[in-house]
């Protein structure tokens, strides 16, 4: 709370704080405890003595003598009731005393009585030595005050009222207080439902084609059996079905409440939900996909302490705005009781300078606003001009009654002055008495002009009215960013003086736009420009104001903090307006009219029409084509009015709501009614369509309402799916108890997973500094909304964020030549030891935190000697935190500084909401998920995938060339699955989730692609990480584009897919998921497009505008069909596969960094698996000579038995060259050179015995390929099943996708198998079709050639036009190779089955 301290020193402190610069040292008064917390007791009022002198008569009624004043009046403040008695500040003391001048009927009788008291006594100053109390003002938050206290003044005619108000004095503060009070006495502590103080796990829907998979493997852990269960279960079971089989498996428990128990994640905190299936919890999904061990501990609700949980005292806590934002949000008040007092003017009859002085001084502490009718009222004092008392007296009757009414008039404009400002500006007391309320009346039926007044602009810094000789202001009146109207100007003038430096130019403006016209979402837009003879004006600030509040039209005056930047927001809502509730630099007055308070009143729905028509098929098709853009942005203006002119024939069916709306030509009053009737009418495709409702396209109220509604349907996860998106949706709503905050704040009290990546993704946002005061109320409610148990846990998130950020930007910014030295001289590594031991002091004590990327994970410390940081420019840090689970591993994080990482939180989020859809629709492309955190400006936070190693590294293994070689991958997979079930199972995850990566790199536009930010699994799974570029926004080097191909799919990939070419068929499958997954997310278009369209203001430079978003559905070509889009993604992959540049690249990255710094060789080593096929030891017993040969008695060891084998040297020397084949050099032992070997068979058996005891205990131990190698030979080594054999009694096969529909016939050519030229080669094969019959040859078309291929991929679409009828045609396909036809075949089209993927058998030409 706050002191008032009335005093001289502390007057003179504050009018040279004010006249220095428009900074205010606010203090903060939010405490990590809460707003429940106790405030700290304020310091108490400085005692002062003051003499007060009196000029007539007695004291007034009712006023005590001056030994009872003191603890009188410091009685009655403390209990709030009115104050009687008045301080002259002029010279800053204190004093008692009351003017007694109340008009000008009673001005003569009082200078009577005041110049009888002077013959009295002439030389005689009645003083009366006053003490003011120590007064404290303070109040207990945690009680509600329905009767808050009041400070009054009385001074007839004029007095004031304070009364405070901790939850603002702002209208809309007050009403946001209002609001969360309620939406929390919904959901009560008591409810466990909506209160579960626990963290449930992820759930990711699945299609049900996709649950057919084998059994799930789970080890379940108890309190009541000292060792672990293993069941072995279908992972479409449901949770609690599951537990029920665990408790009938254990007697102790039967007979308890089964609903009673829970599973939770052995590693976390995190608990499955008993109503859903395993395989649908995302940790379940991640587990199977990694090969992961599961591990769950089943126990009761009860015995789970929910740490997390509201509490009855978090129920009965009331919600006081200003607490919890603080003094940095609040008006300072600390001069509240100065200016209460300032209002007496008790000396004014002996001094007239003394009272302009106190004047002055009342507004100094009013940010130096000076309204006209203060200026006229010091005009008529300084006319008088009075010096003492006894000239005083003797003045007329006349001079002496315009003394008293200019000393009224001037009390008058500052009481009045006092109650504008409380109500411009957020504090936290407000005016007791309200102005006077004028009459009430309809908006709708006002025809008159939006007009004010532009007045003054007050407290123009130094600077400018040193630099500038002009000022002016520009008016503009827009909607959702675009203009109403022209704008309109001031003139130019100049800095004024009275009390202040000021610019007044008491403007009339007028716009052309009658106030029934007026949309209620409508801004008046102001900006301050200063100019000099013969230059250009300047902007210099600028300012918004929301036309209508509650409803009602802005009246009578307003103060206007303008914020000083000549840059204006991208788009202005009252968000960024919030921010000028405090006067913290220039403010602007205007004068509206006042004689009545104008209500807006939303229109109803137009009629239905019952005499409607339908739609042709010629208007339906054109809808559709307009339509294919998606994005309302995207649109023409003739498209646009081309959907508004059939906006009654349009439906859910054709088209999306927010295209048509936001092809409205206006949203005034007249168009409103239409507006809302397709809104009420209109039946949602997909709850995700209303996402675009909330862009700053749509700022009416009632359109967003409905919105909102319809995301009310979402589940907690897909909220958590668009919810950075819906946090950027905030700046778009009009107040903040609008539906969709209501909404969140609804949703956070039910979830505590929403809450906690709400928290984050609010503090990420205050780096707006245009919508840091909206975004700061809307965060002060979450705190509220919380509970004290979660608020605190946020909190120690946040310092535990903000030791890693202060350790990381050390290492960042620290010496690069000594950070380089450290890490190529490893043993003497301390670059680091002063940075871990601050992250180490934070967990002194036992402290435990849960991490900001997963709450679920709670760390108890860090483990230093895993600390450490990447080779890069940012130097990232990487910290290894230790579960506090003792069943957990350890946990590394990323913290990074310097980067915006809300990129990567972007493009991470769309791979989830990717791989959401892929799954819902039957198509799992493995791909591996993880966290990312924006936590600050250019500071976040990113989890580390275990056991995943950069295909820089792995191409370094195949040394300095590594990047240019085709067989570097088979061989680092072979190394790490040691069996062919793994080996196989690795082949199939890479197929998957490179397919899927190229999909969203594609689709995304990702770029800086490079060696060392696409990383790779054991387990086969590839995913990409650091996406600083985005959107098609490449580097660019002397103008030329680093990234060259569409995506990362290099030759590399494909030698490791097709196993070096002898298995072609797997590449055609690897096109095909390509090719569906793409398609799968064109048909999603417009929820892309509508999540990227909420980021637009997001501050983010790859993404700012329209051109963004054309480039991503120019990526997603939605106005194409499936077959084409599957051609042109095929051509993609072939542009990728045969790029150049790109293998260049990662050869030129690889020598950049090995020169610089020298890499660290890392080979990713599983857990090794024994198979019946591994040899286990391997040892050559003797030799014999047979002929020329001398052949090597050999017993192997294997895990079932031992055999015995014979080679000669020159076998092992091949079976070394076929390792070489399979696997990194590094990892092989070296073969005995001819230079190193005697020429007695004793030596070299010796030699061998070394490489075989090497090969066998190295890195290759336990490989079944190194087996087959070493026993069958490498006819037979291959860990792959061999390919099927072709389809049918024909060998070679055609496959083709046929579809028909508007008269066009499409053919599109997949694939074809098994295809040779008659001398047995590879052709260069092209497809010709033929629609028959067709006498004049006029339907030959053929294909592009793919050349020197025996199962060549074509995907290249073949169309007919025209083609009304199939019955009775027939589509001759051939196969050509240099214009010599070597397969063909006729398909019958009545007989096709349309629109799917078929394999025909080809023949020869003569058939």
């Amino acid at each position: 709370m706050a002191s008032f301290q009335p005093g001289a020193d502390h007057l003179d402190e504050e009018v040279d704080v004010y006249n220095r610069a428009p900074d205010h040292g606010y203090e903060d008064f939010s405490t990590e405890e809460g707003p429940c917390a106790e405030q700290p007791t304020p310091d108490p009022m400085r005692s002062t003595h003051a003499q007060a002198s009196w000029l007539a008569g007695d004291p007034p009624q009712g006023l005590q003598s001056e030994g009872d004043f003191a603890s009188s009046e410091s009685s009655q403040l403390r209990q709030g009731a009115q104050i009687s008695g008045n301080t002259n500040t002029g010279s800053g003391l204190a004093h008692r005393g009351t003017a007694w001048f109340t008009n000008a009927d009673n001005a003569q009788d009082a200078g009577e009585k005041a110049s009888s008291a002077v013959k009295a006594d002439e030389n005689a100053h009645l003083t009366a030595p006053h003490v003011y109390p120590n007064r404290k003002f303070s109040y207990d938050p945690s009680k509600p005050s329905k009767s808050t206290r009041s400070m009054t003044v009385v001074q007839d005619p004029w007095h004031i009222t304070l009364v405070q108000t901790p939850q603002g004095s702002n209208e809309r503060a007050a009403a946001f207080c209002t609001s969360l009070t309620k939406i929390k006495s919904k959901y009560p502590h008591s409810e466990q439902e909506s209160n579960p103080g626990m963290i449930w796990s992820r759930i990711t829907q699945v299609h049900k084609k996709l649950l057919n998979k084998a059994l799930l493997s789970v080890w379940v852990l108890t309190d009541w059996l000292p060792y672990q269960l293993m069941y072995t279960t279908r992972p479409d079971r449901t949770v609690q079905n599951f537990i029920e089989q665990i408790i009938n498996d254990m007697p102790v428990i039967q007979s308890a409440r089964r609903e009673q128990y829970v599973l939770k994640l052995c590693h976390s905190d995190e608990f499955l939900q008993n109503a859903q299936t395993l395989e649908s919890h995302e940790m379940i999904q991640m587990y199977q996909k990694l090969n992961t061990k599961i591990q769950l501990m089943l126990m009761t609700r009860g015995s789970y302490k929910r740490h997390l949980a509201r509490t009855q005292e978090d129920d009965r806590c009331p919600f006081h705005l200003n607490q919890l934002l603080g003094r940095a949000y609040v008006l300072n008040t600390s001069s509240l009781i100065e200016l209460i007092h300032m209002c007496s003017f008790s000396q004014f009859g002996r001094n007239v300078k003394s009272i302009i002085k106190e004047a002055q001084t009342i507004c100094t502490l009013l940010s130096l606003v000076e309204t006209n009718e203060i200026t006229n009222a010091v005009e008529e004092l300084q006319k008088i001009q009075p010096r003492q008392l006894v000239e005083f007296l003797s003045l007329s009757h006349v001079v002496v009654c315009h003394c008293v009414l200019a000393v009224v008039a001037l009390s008058q404009a500052l009481c009045r002055l006092i109650q504008i400002y409380f109500r411009s500006f957020n504090s936290d007391f407000q005016v007791g008495e309200a102005l006077s309320s004028p009459p009430q009346a309809e908006a709708k039926h006002n025809p008159d002009p939006l007009r004010f007044t532009v007045h003054a602009a007050y407290r123009l810094p130094l600077q400018w009215t040193d630099s500038f000789e002009y000022f002016s202001v520009s008016c503009s009146l827009t909607y959702a960013g675009k203009e109403l109207c022209k704008t309109k100007k001031t003139e130019k003038f100049s800095v004024a003086t009275s009390f202040f430096y000021s610019v007044k130019w008491n403007k009339k403006i007028r716009f052309p736009v009658e106030i029934r016209s007026l949309p209620f979402e409508a801004m008046l837009m102001l900006r301050l420009f200063g100019s000099k003879q013969g230059k250009m004006s300047e902007p210099l600030a600028w300012a918004a104001l929301p036309l209508y509040t509650k409803q009602m039209l802005v009246h009578d005056t307003m103060l206007i903090s303008m914020v000083q930047s000549s840059d204006l927001p991208q788009l202005v809502f009252p968000g960024a307006a919030d921010s000028q509730t405090q006067p913290a630099e220039v403010i602007l007055q205007l004068d509206f009219p006042g004689a009545s308070k104008q209500v807006f009143e939303r229109p109803a729905p137009a009629p239905i029409d019952p005499y409607m028509i339908v739609p042709g098929e010629e208007l339906v098709k054109k809808i559709c084509q307009v339509s294919e853009k998606q994005c309302v942005t995207l649109l023409t203006e003739n498209e646009k009015h081309f959907l508004w002119s059939s906006r009654f024939l349009c439906h859910s069916g054709i088209t999306y709501l927010p295209l048509v709306l936001g092809s409205a030509p206006d949203w005034s009053r007249d168009t409103l009614p239409d507006i809302y009737r397709v809104l009420e009418s209109w039946t949602f495709k997909s709850p995700l369509e209303a996402l675009a409702l909330l862009t700053p396209s749509f700022p009416d109220q009632k359109v967003r309402e409905a919105a909102v509604r319809q995301i009310e349907t979402f589940c907690d996860e897909e909220i958590e799916e668009c919810l950075p998106q819906l946090v950027q949706a905030l700046k778009f709503e009009w107040d903040l108890e609008s539906p969709l905050v209501k909404f969140l704040l609804e949703r956070l009290l039910k979830d505590v997973r929403v809450a906690h990546q709400l928290y984050w993704l609010l503090e990420d946002a205050l780096d707006d500094l245009h919508y840091r005061s909206w975004y700061q109320k809307i965060l002060a409610g979450l705190r509220f909304c919380t509970g004290s148990a979660l608020r605190l846990e946020l909190q120690s998130q946040r310092k535990l964020v903000n030791v890693l950020a202060e350790v990381a930007e050390k290492v960042r910014t620290g010496d690069k030549q000594k950070r380089t030295v450290c890490i190529q001289d490893r043993a003497a590594r301390h670059f680091m030891n002063k940075e871990k031991v601050l992250i180490a002091q934070y967990f002194q004590g036992g402290k435990l935190c849960s991490l900001p990327l997963n709450p679920a994970v709670v760390v108890q410390g860090v483990d230093s000697g895993e600390c450490s940081y990447f080779i890069s420019n940012a130097a990232p840090l990487k910290v290894s935190f230790i579960n506090a689970n003792p069943l957990g591993k350890n946990v590394d994080v990323i913290c990074k500084t310097g980067d915006d990482l809300r990129r990567d939180m972007l493009v991470l989020q769309f791979v989830r909401v990717m791989n959401r859809i892929w799954l819902q629709e039957g198509l799992d492309m493995c791909m591996v998920m993880y966290r990312c955190m924006s936590t600050g400006k250019r500071t976040g936070l990113v989890e580390v995938v275990p056991d995943s190693i950069t295909l820089a590294t792995i191409q370094q293994e195949c040394g300095i060339r590594g990047p240019l070689k085709d067989g570097t991958l088979k061989k680092w997979f072979h190394l790490c699955n040691k069996t062919a079930e793994d080996y196989e199972k690795a082949l199939e995850n890479f197929l998957h989730s490179c397919a899927g990566w190229c999909v969203v790199t594609f689709v995304l536009g990702i770029c800086d692609r490079h060696n060392d930010n696409i990383m790779l699994k054991p387990t086969g799974h590839l995913f990409h990480i650091d996406f600083a570029k985005f959107l098609g926004h490449a580097q660019r080097f002397a103008n030329i584009k680093r990234d060259r191909a569409p995506f990362i799919f290099t030759s590399e990939m494909h030698y490791f897919l097709t196993e070096g070419g002898r298995n072609p068929q797997r590449f055609q499958r690897f096109v095909d998921l390509c090719c569906q997954a793409y398609n799968i997310i064109r048909k999603h278009t417009q929820l892309f497009m509508s999540l990227l369209e909420l980021m637009l203001t997001a501050g983010m430079p790859e993404l700012k505008d329209s051109q963004d978003l054309q480039y991503v559905c120019n990526n997603l070509r939605p106005h194409e069909s499936d077959l084409e889009a599957t051609s042109y993604f095929t051509s993609k992959i072939k542009e990728s596969l045969e790029s150049v540049p790109v293998k260049l690249n990662f050869f030129i990255h690889s020598i950049a960094q090995g020169a610089s710094i020298g890499r660290e060789s890392k080979v990713v080593q599983p857990a090794l698996n024994q198979t019946n096929r591994a040899i286990r030891e391997a040892s050559i017993l003797g030799y014999c000579v047979k002929g020329t040969d001398i052949l090597y008695s050999m017993q192997v060891k294997i895990e079932n038995g031992v055999l015995m084998a014979e080679k000669t040297f020159s076998q092992f020397d091949q079976f070394h060259n076929n390792l070489q084949k399979h696997f990194v050099e590094s990892a092989l032992p070296q073969f005995p050179s001819w230079y190193r070997l005697s020429f007695t068979p004793k030596r070299r058996m010796k030699l061998l015995n070394d490489y075989l005891k090497e090969l066998f205990t190295g890195p290759c131990r336990g490989s079944e390929l190194v087996c087959r190698l070493f026993l069958d030979g490498p006819e037979q080594a291959s860990l792959l099943k061999p390919t099927p054999p072709g389809r049918g009694k024909f060998t070679s096969h055609i496959q083709l996708c046929i579809s028909h529909e508007d008269n066009k016939l499409a053919i599109l050519v997949k694939h074809i198998e098994n295809i040779k030229c008659p001398d047995g080669s590879a052709p260069d094969a092209c497809v010709k079709t033929c629609l028959l019959p067709d006498p004049g040859y006029d339907t030959k078309k053929k294909t592009g050639v793919v050349k020197h291929n025996f199962n060549p991929t074509f995907n290249m679409l073949i169309e007919y036009r025209g083609i009304s009828y199939l019955q009775g045609r027939v589509l001759k396909v051939t196969v050509k190779s240099t214009q010599t036809s070597i397969a063909a075949t006729n398909i019958p089209l009545g007989k096709v089955n349309l629109n799917q993927d078929m394999w025909y058998p080809l023949g020869d030409c003569s058939v």
